[in-house]
């Protein structure tokens, strides 16, 4: 055995080494691993199981493909309760199942249904195939985006996100261009679960401002505290966002056409030391709401610029029609008169 260097103690039998965990204690963060009896590591990992689909892992190509499968699937349904089974009851004979407003919501959620949009066509629609790859072209649809025919006329779109919603509700009319060469019209209307055929949704959306609120109250759960008033706040326009308009606040709502829009709304301000508050006012602008028709059940126009139900209104339209195309006439003849004289004139100067 080879001697050791002059001045090192030599190891034996009996004798304790000077290399310890006494002497050198682990280089090791006490917050990250825990030594056990015989000074072994044993790491501290996070006490959250990820388990992962075994459908998932075998359909998937990649880890980044899991983890959106799995965020897309919790992103909806973990974050309600289950709906229960309802029991039977029996009214005049007639079996009915009762389910309450709450219920209906978390339904929506659970079936992606809180993004989605009813694409209604008015005169033909091309190929369902042809649709789903129009539309979320065409519409600048950035997330995931599922398209089924609900009813004659009507497709359904699910969306992901709140972002896509919003953007394809900015516009009130698409022309949606198919494989066939030809554009058909498609109003876009906002689902709900009391969706019929025969009469469109009274929801839509629409930018409303606060034109004399004060900056200070141009926090964004103030705001949307302030709109909730009226509708569903959605989201602020950018200046709002970046404080580049102080004169103004405006916020994207979703707003039943049947209801009453206050013009204004107050704001207390309580001091809490002294108990004295003060109000204050706030005026409320709608930059565009789209009338809604009780009698015909659709958007467009209201009660008293219907048509069916004002029959005089149809027959003076029609009187304003044939008018207008007697001046367009005339206004064509007077030109014509006009360029044969121009033409005459030219002639005779050639001669």
């Amino acid at each position: 055995m080879a001697d050791l260097a002059a001045g090192q103690p030599s190891l034996q039998v009996g004798r304790s080494s000077p290399l310890t965990s006494e002497a050198f204690p682990p280089l090791i963060h006490p917050g990250s691993v825990s030594l056990s009896k015989d000074n072994s590591i044993k790491p501290k990992l996070p006490n959250v199981p990820m388990v992962l689909p075994s459908d998932q892992l075998e359909k998937t190509e990649n880890f980044a493909a899991v983890l959106k499968n799995l965020n897309q699937s919790s992103q909806y349904k973990k974050r309600v309760d289950p709906i229960p089974v309802k029991k039977v009851e029996y009214h005049d004979g007639i079996p009915r199942i009762s389910w309450t407003d709450e219920e209906v919501e978390r339904m929506n959620i659970i079936e992606t249904l809180q993004y989605a949009v009813i694409g209604k066509f008015s005169n033909g629609w091309p190929e369902l195939e042809d649709l789903r790859l129009a539309i979320p072209t065409q519409c600048n649809v950035k997330g995931e985006c599922t398209i089924g025919l609900i009813r004659n006329r009507h497709v359904l779109i699910r969306m992901e996100n709140q972002e896509d919603l919003v953007n394809m509700m900015s516009k009130s009319l698409y022309y949606i261009k198919a494989k066939d060469g030809y554009s058909y019209r498609m109003r876009p209307l906002i689902y709900d679960a009391k969706f019929k055929v025969d009469e469109e949704t009274t929801q839509a959306m629409a930018w409303i401002s606060f034109p004399n609120l004060k900056p200070t109250f141009f926090v964004k759960e103030s705001i949307f505290s302030l709109a909730s008033a009226i509708g569903k706040p959605i989201k602020l326009d950018l200046a709002t966002i970046n404080k580049t308009r102080p004169c103004c606040a405006r916020v994207k709502i979703q707003v039943d056409l049947l209801s009453d829009l206050p013009k204004s709304i107050e704001v207390e301000v309580l001091n809490e030391t002294s108990k004295v508050s003060r109000i204050e006012t706030v005026k409320i602008q709608y930059d565009f709401i789209p009338k809604y028709c009780k009698h015909c059940k659709v958007q467009g126009h209201d009660d008293k610029e219907c048509r069916t139900f004002h029959p005089e209104l149809r027959k003076a339209t029609n009187d304003e029609i044939e008018k207008t195309e007697q001046v367009t006439q005339q206004g064509d003849s007077n030109k014509a008169k006009e360029h044969t004289e121009v033409q005459w004139r030219k002639g005779v100067k050639k001669h």
